[in-house]
């Protein structure tokens, strides 16, 4: 028996085959990285259970986090960023933040008679959200309104939601009854036919103020108009803005669920009216001065006028007149042109009339006398190569005076080359010209004085007789009144004061500047008054009873062709009385009148007309010439002509004006006066006093 050795185990196995690595085998569809990428773990894929619910519970609480992070954004925005909007938006479906306007301060007389005032209207507005069919509120509210049911619907239909448009602005009071009281039964109608309670009005009323004139087109350009958001924009209005202008308030006004206000509302800030304004106008002057202007315009047919009615001792304006004229109750029947205000807007050759500044400067100068003789050479002579013609060319010899009393050309322009342009030209700029006079209206022109330097005898020829330059009537006026009034140079005013706490404060003044001499001025007055004589170009300027002064002037006006236009001539006439101790200056203008021309014709007799009803008014006697005999009045005691026996009658009709307050001064009566002429009617009042007519 054979024994063989066990094998061994290990030297019987075969030996292990070498461990390859295993090679990775990449997709053709997947790239290199991306193809180990897809082979590693995925981590939302837990690899046993408790590794899975941290990983659900890190999600979860992730989750949760980010949402109370938006929460927090949102709230932050909500409260911060978008709170202040957010509650006003809350507070404005139940509350409401209305204006209360501030009333705009009155514009007064210098007796504080109205000129201008603010009345209480109503703005009409829709809540849009609240109208239902834009159809039938038009066809109801369109008639009311005075407007196109079509065009109306088209307004309405065009609101967008949430807006409160405008439908129309200052409404009657009776139009507001209206309008309230149709809607009020619309809506009663609609909750007896649904049963149910109706929301609120949609339409509201918003309080305003609505600027009214009660003189109308009487002082139109003094006072000028004010815009729809009640802001001066021409006249006195735009000129004293910030005093007349009043402060706005406001108050809340909070509704119930339906949209209607409550009773009460709280007031957040009280409104403050402005400042009235009180004027130097007198609204009774400024009537006469319109109503003899319209007359002349009338009779002339002239383009336009002017009237100027000043006190010559302080540069207050009585009346201010220009025609056209407009309404500024009603501008939308207006032209621009009728709302210029051609007395400081408008400058033009002056013509004769400024042959007083000429004259005046030569005698203050002493380079010529009232009396001192000027050679006329038959009213023609040519200087630098122009010929210079008087109207009236009869005359060979004429003293300083009769130059003026016959207005010669000729005469006028002796005296400015006498006086040289080196003392003539400062002259004018003292008496205010080529500049604005500073009264309170905006736009004011300034005028113009060429310079003359390359043809001076030929320009200080033509500027002597108002050739060449260019002046606006206020310039004229107050230039005149300081050659009248003792040679005081003021500025004119229209504004007197203000009136604060019920009191008065007057408006500040600058002080006058004296332009010639007293004795020139006296002067001048003498001379002027011969104007107004038989012998003078203005006899129809001459009123009954008092002596009165002035200069015309005929200017031909300029042609936009060059040189001048033939037949179209501004005739003027600047005027003022009593002639001793003036109260009044005048200045009237009439541009291109038809016909009669001349400005002793066409404008001195609107001098006379408002002399003759104003002085009265001013408690201005008639002047008694002396050793002059009373004129016999039928009726009178004074009368020599009457019998003694035959009873006096008391009978007023059929006298003059000065025959008439004669008789009733000697009774101890001052009479009211209406109209010029003679007397048609007289008129005892309650009082004791009495009214005469005249005609």
């Amino acid at each position: 028996m054979k024994f063989s050795r066990p094998k061994d185990k290990s030297a019987a196995r075969p030996p292990p085959a070498p461990v390859r690595p295993k090679r990775i085998v990449r997709s053709p569809s997947v790239g290199g990285r991306q193809g180990i990428l897809a082979r590693l773990p995925n981590p939302l894929v837990p690899r046993d259970s408790e590794a899975h619910f941290q990983s659900r519970l890190r999600f979860v609480v992730g989750m949760f986090l980010l949402c109370f992070a938006l929460l927090g954004i949102r709230a932050l925005d909500l409260t911060i960023l978008q709170g202040e909007s957010l509650r006003e938006k809350a507070d404005n479906q139940y509350k409401k933040k209305v204006p209360i306007p501030g009333v705009r301060g009155r514009i007064l007389d210098r007796h504080g008679r109205t000129m201008a005032t603010s009345l209480p209207v109503k703005t009409l507005s829709l809540d849009r959200d609240r109208m239902g069919d834009p159809g039938e509120m038009a066809r109801w509210l369109a008639p009311l309104l005075d407007t196109d049911v079509a065009t109306l619907e088209k307004r309405l239909s065009k609101a967008r939601p949430g807006s409160f448009p405008v439908l129309k602005r200052r409404l009657s009071p009776d139009v507001v009854d209206k309008i309230q009281t149709m809607e009020e039964k619309l809506i009663r109608e609609k909750e007896q036919r649904t049963g149910e309670e109706a929301e609120g009005p949609a339409l509201f009323f918003a309080p305003e103020v609505q600027r009214f004139y009660p003189l109308g087109e009487l002082t139109s350009h003094i006072i000028g108009f004010v815009d729809f958001d009640g802001r001066g924009v021409e006249g006195l209005e735009r000129s004293f803005e910030t005093v007349l202008r009043g402060k706005d308030g406001s108050r809340l006004v909070v509704r119930d669920r339906l949209g209607r206000p409550m009773p009460q509302a709280q007031v957040l800030q009280p409104a403050h009216p402005g400042t009235d304004l009180v004027l130097t106008i007198d609204t009774t002057i400024q009537y006469v001065a319109y109503r003899a202007l319209l007359k002349a315009m009338t009779r002339t047919k002239a383009q336009s006028g002017v009237v100027v009615v000043l006190d010559p001792d302080n540069g207050d304006i009585l009346a201010m007149v220009n025609q056209p004229s407009f309404n500024p109750n009603n501008l939308a029947e207006s032209e621009p042109k009728d709302r210029r205000n051609r007395v400081v807007m408008d400058a033009f050759e002056p013509g004769s009339t400024f042959k007083i500044f000429t004259v005046s400067a030569a005698l203050d100068q002493g380079v010529v006398k009232p009396d001192t003789l000027l050679d006329i050479e038959g009213g023609s002579i040519v200087v630098g190569g122009r010929r210079i013609r008087d109207t009236h060319r009869k005359h060979q010899m004429m003293t300083v005076s009769q130059v003026l009393q016959k207005s010669s050309n000729v005469g006028a322009a002796k005296i400015g080359l006498m006086l040289g342009n080196e003392r003539q030209e400062p002259y004018l700029h003292r008496f205010g010209f080529a500049r604005p006079t500073g009264i309170e209206l905006d736009y004011e022109a300034s005028g113009r004085f060429p310079d003359i330097k390359h043809y001076v005898r030929v320009g200080l020829a033509n500027r002597s007789f108002g050739q060449g330059i260019s002046v606006t009537p206020i310039q004229l006026a107050s230039g005149a009144a300081a050659i009248v009034n003792g040679g005081q140079l003021y500025q004119p005013h229209l504004a007197a004061g203000r009136v604060v706490n019920g009191r008065l404060v007057p408006q500040k003044r600058n002080p006058p500047t004296q332009v010639i001499s007293e004795a020139t001025s006296q002067m001048m007055r003498k001379i002027l008054t011969d104007v107004v004589g038989p012998e003078g170009t203005a006899p129809q300027a001459a009123v009954e009873g008092y002596v009165s002064a002035g200069k015309t002037g005929t200017a031909q006006k300029a042609s936009p062709m060059g040189g001048y236009a033939a037949g179209l001539y501004f005739s003027s006439f600047v005027g003022f009385i009593p002639a001793d101790h003036p109260r009044l200056l005048i200045y009237v203008g009439l541009d291109e009148p038809v016909g009669q021309y001349y400005g002793g014709v066409v404008a001195a007799p609107v001098f006379k007309e408002i002399s003759q009803e104003v002085l009265p008014l001013l408690a201005v006697l008639p002047e008694i010439p002396k050793n002059a005999p009373m004129p016999p009045i039928a009726g009178h005691v004074f009368n020599p002509e009457q019998p003694k026996d035959q009873p006096a009658t008391n009978s007023l009709v059929d006298m003059s004006l000065w025959q008439s307050l004669e008789v009733l001064i000697e009774r101890g009566v001052i009479p009211q006066v209406q109209g010029s002429g003679r007397v048609v009617r007289e008129i005892a009042l309650p009082d004791g006093g009495m009214r005469l007519e005249l005609q």
